[in-house]
């Protein structure tokens, strides 16, 4: 009961306030807001500590029976894996519906025929008295029946008409923001906690009540489809009404084809608390509990989906929009597609990506009819998946056998309690360095580019277009591409102070690595009080008369298509490696311009750019000092419950060789003390939030203990600065000003090392 009070308060804590638009409804027939359902009903957050870790999306084809997991093999196994997923997901996220209306009545309020079709209005009605209504339009095309159907919500009614003409029966129900006869559900059934969601999916399956009453209707090739908060509910009718035979789920992000999981501040997408606090009554209150603790969650979005095979499945959205993260759509995709393997149907489902904006244009609903079309045996085609993040652990290895003889060759270098002096440190520094070159793989050769920064043109990418570069408030916003580019044709944005007073001949450098921003790069951070924390970030470490640079990480933002191929390209490489490459083409960049100081050049990086940063850092002396947020967790501990080791090594990519160590992860070559180790002296900040799900952080504090001890061979001991924030993992208004303070503090003193 204590811990469960502590979780709420973090809860409290962490959380986005409740926040108020025109379209918020109460978040539950009692309560208007959280607060309110906290207090009536008294409700504490699960008991986190007692709860399995699950830190990567959790295995749709595994039963759990008294604590243990056993695969499923058989249709009975997932019938029964089935119904959990669907019961998990009540308790936590959609909340529960009542059971079907015994009788419906329609009525018939208008009817036309409009270029060869009939269009009739009609207005179900059922439940309690009838109270409870649907309005729907059916758009029937001449000829003979029956016709498959296309359901989807009156905010689409132009994708149906493109539906009509190629056959369809068009079916536009009222659960939209714009006409919705869902929202009195919740007064009609006052003792059934369906949020919003849940309701317009549980009255799409009335509207199939009546559909299969009809016969036009092909009962069978009953599809449904909606964009974002309706491509949710358009997934949520699916996985619950067997009856609907295929489901289009475009742009449907969190709570639609974006794991929880993988939705949390590092990944720079829509997270619990975010739509938690701007739209509140989509999901069951009890899911704010889990902001910090995803890993707990005991369903996610990948069961969901898996719930609806083997019937046609289809996950449209673009790669680049700002409300989603393309990584994790596809890495959902894999999942549920174990599934769909497992009933011989991997034809079934499919990924359609787009590049663009939120919304679709009629050439993307024309496709998603195409897919449908496949599978309603109404076109011989056969689909194509296009996917861009196609990396697997298996595939890679299976290609790198000698690296794996190599492996077992390699002595791990650890951290010795004591050093005589620096130069017996220095001597086990080559260690060091060598064991890490050898993880980062075998890097091809390079050329330096030239004239960085000479041509500064604005029309860079036209991704940018979608996802714009931040504008920084106090900066001159410099590109350095596309034909003076950093690097191997690397875009970059370099912020300088725009004020010339009191400013250096050369201003000291922040070279900028983000997180794991797949769709957006650099150009959207995370705040906890809105969604500008890149430009925010920036704007602090300006006004301080530093130039920041920034770029988009391999396969990140711009970049993404570029990385897709990269193991076939570079089989024996690693995107960490060439990431480290990155970073020095920066710092070679900041040598060619004369306004830039290339003996201040410091790393910043959060998460995933922490990592970068601090490996970077160990590689190449031109670095002066170093701040991190949530970097690291150590390999060398790695578990069930702190997975540092295979994302890395499984499930980004980045490091592919530490993956011979996944099973034995005390055996890693080196580790992050040692990696740290071989930055010192420089300065380094660590921010290391105490409650980041990520971090195993008593093992990081023992790994700091050793280090702070390198570091006063060098009689340096407070250049490592260490703090452990109450946070989760997500960089905060509070860490700019700190991480300001520190390079602040650094550019007046660069320390001369004796390396």
């Amino acid at each position: 009961m204590e811990r469960q009070k502590k979780y709420l308060q973090d809860a409290l804590t962490f959380n986005i306030e409740q926040r108020f638009q025109p379209n918020t409804r109460r978040i539950s027939v009692q309560d208007s807001t959280w607060a309110d359902w906290l207090k009536r009903t008294g409700e504490l957050p699960p008991d986190f500590e007692t709860m399995p870790s699950v830190p990567m999306l959790p295995e749709p084809l595994v039963l759990t029976r008294n604590g243990k997991d056993h695969p499923i093999t058989t249709k009975a196994q997932w019938q029964e894996k089935r119904e959990w997923i669907k019961k998990e997901y009540r308790q936590w996220i959609s909340g529960h519906a009542p059971p079907p209306p015994k009788d419906i009545k329609v009525e018939i309020l208008s009817e036309r025929t409009e270029y060869r079709s009939k269009v009739q209005l009609l207005q179900l009605s059922f439940g309690p008295a009838y109270k409870g209504i649907m309005t729907v339009e059916l758009m029937i095309p001449e000829g003979k029946g029956p016709f498959p159907v296309y359901l989807t919500q009156w905010t689409h009614r132009e994708w149906a008409l493109l539906a009509v003409k190629r056959g369809y029966i068009g079916c536009v129900y009222a659960a939209s923001d714009i006409k919705d006869d869902t929202d009195l559900y919740q007064f009609l059934y006052p003792d059934y906690d369906f949020t919003l969601l849940m309701r317009r999916a549980w009255g799409a399956s009335r509207v199939v009540d009546y559909l299969l009453t009809r016969k036009e209707v092909k009962a069978d090739q009953i599809a449904i489809t909606g964009h974002s908060r309706n491509g949710k509910q358009s997934l949520w009718a699916a996985a619950f009404d067997e009856r609907i035979g295929a489901v289009i789920s475009s742009s449907s992000s969190t709570g639609g084809d974006a794991p929880w999981r993988f939705g949390d501040p590092q990944y720079a997408s829509e997270t619990i608390d975010y739509v938690g606090a701007l739209q509140g009554h989509w999901f069951h209150p009890r899911l704010r509990f889990f902001f910090g603790h995803e890993d707990k969650l005991p369903v996610d979005q990948n069961l969901l989906g898996a719930v609806i095979a083997p019937r046609p499945l289809l996950y449209h959205y673009s790669t680049v929009e700002r409300g989603l993260n393309s990584w994790a759509n596809e890495q959902n995709y894999y999942s549920v597609k174990k599934v769909y393997d497992f009933f011989n149907a991997s034809d079934k489902i499919g990924v359609l990506t787009r590049m663009g904006e939120h919304a679709v244009a009629a050439r993307d609903v024309e496709k998603t009819i195409d897919f449908l079309n496949i599978h309603f045996k109404k076109a011989p085609q056969k689909w194509n998946n296009v996917l861009l993040y196609p990396y697997q652990y298996r595939d890679w290895e299976q290609h790198n056998a000698p690296a794996r003889t190599e492996a077992a060759h390699i002595k791990p270098v650890v951290l010795r309690d004591s050093y005589k002096d620096t130069n017996a440190f220095n001597r086990h520094r080559q260690q060091i360095t060598t064991n890490l070159a050898w993880l980062l793989g075998e890097a091809p050769p390079g050329v330096k580019a030239v004239d960085a920064g000479s041509w500064n043109s604005p029309k860079a990418d036209w991704i940018t277009n979608i996802v714009p570069r931040p504008v920084v408030k106090g900066a001159k916003m410099i590109h350095l591409s596309p034909y003076s580019s950093i690097g191997e044709h690397i875009d970059g944005v370099l912020y300088c102070p725009a004020d010339k007073k009191g400013n250096p001949a050369k201003f000291p450098v922040i070279i900028y690595s983000h997180q794991y921003a797949y769709s957006t790069g650099f150009s959207k951070g995370y705040d906890k009080n809105g969604r500008n924390g890149t430009a925010d970030l920036f704007a602090e470490l300006v006004s301080r008369g530093f130039a920041v640079l920034a770029i988009d990480l391999f396969g990140f933002g711009t970049r993404i298509e570029e990385a897709t191929q990269f193991y076939q390209r570079h089989p024996h490489w690693s995107k960490m490696g060439k990431m480290v490459r990155d970073l020095q083409s920066c710092m070679d960049a900041v040598e060619d311009l004369d306004y830039l100081d290339e003996s201040r050049i410091y790393l910043l990086g959060n998460t995933i750019g922490g990592s970068l940063s601090l490996i970077t850092a160990a590689l190449d002396q031109r670095v002066a000092g170093v701040a991190t947020v949530a970097a690291f967790s150590p390999w060398r501990t790695s578990n069930k419950q702190y997975e540092s080791l295979r994302t890395y090594a499984h499930l980004h990519g980045f490091i592919p060789r530490l993956g011979f160590f996944a099973e034995n992860p005390g055996n890693a070559p080196v580790d992050f003390g040692e990696i740290l180790a071989a930055v010192a002296p420089k300065p380094v900040l660590l921010i290391a939030p105490d409650a980041d799900r990520y971090t195993d952080i008593k093992a990081l504090q023992k790994v700091v203990g050793q280090v702070s001890d390198v570091y006063g061979l060098y009689g340096q001991k407070n250049s490592l600065q260490v703090k452990y924030p109450h946070e989760i993992n997500r960089m905060t208004r509070e860490m700019y000003s700190e991480v300001g303070e520190f390079f602040t503090q650094l550019a007046g003193r660069y320390i001369q090392t004796d390396r």
